[in-house]
């Protein structure tokens, strides 16, 4: 009868530690979801205040670039049509970079959620 209790009281040991495993499992990747989800929307959030204010700044120097090459030129349309072919061929280059960009985002991204 020894033996019996023996292996009943080791089996219901195990099945109290792999009952905490469990338990302390599940709380971690819990923890691990909250910190991705809080670091995205942070991420996310800056991203999208910086990119406005940026964008914002951007607008206002485009304004300013075309007018002083229409003041250049002695023609305000052709000074925006200037400063619209920078944004073309800007908008180009980043194009044909767009797969460089893409692994430098993976990278960086990657960093984030796998560490």
């Amino acid at each position: 009868m020894s033996v019996i209790n023996s292996i009943d009281k080791t089996a219901t040991e195990a099945a109290a530690a792999g009952k905490q495993y469990v338990e302390v499992s599940k709380k971690y990747y819990q923890l691990k979801v909250f910190q991705q989800l809080t670091s995205t929307s942070s991420y996310v959030v800056k991203t999208v205040i910086i990119g406005g204010l940026l964008l914002l700044a951007f607008l206002f120097m485009a304004i300013g670039a075309a007018l002083a090459l229409g003041d250049l030129f002695n023609n305000i349309p052709l000074g925006y049509l200037a400063v619209g072919g920078i944004f073309i061929l800007f908008g180009l280059l980043v194009y044909s970079r767009r797969t460089f960009i893409d692994k430098i985002l993976i990278k960086n991204m990657s960093k984030t959620y796998f560490d």
